[in-house]
């Protein structure tokens, strides 16, 4: 992952932390696949968090904070 990758996808989850990873996959025009490899990098290194909707019925939902 580059720095321009992350850079965009920290602006995205800034812009919208409640997105899901699909609808960011297509405005950052990657596979979903790539999104997923990204964000669990992030995740493993601190730099961002994901928490899940307590009270939605949709459990896997989930909001991504800096």
């Amino acid at each position: 992952m580059n720095d321009e990758t992350t850079y965009k996808l920290f602006k995205a989850i800034e812009d919208r932390p409640a997105t899901s990873q699909r609808r960011l996959a297509a405005e950052l025009e990657m596979s979903l696949g790539k999104l997923n490899y990204c964000l669990k990098a992030l995740l493993n290194k601190g730099l961002v968090k994901a928490e899940n909707f307590i009270l939605s019925d949709n459990k896997r939902g989930y909001i991504y904070q800096l």
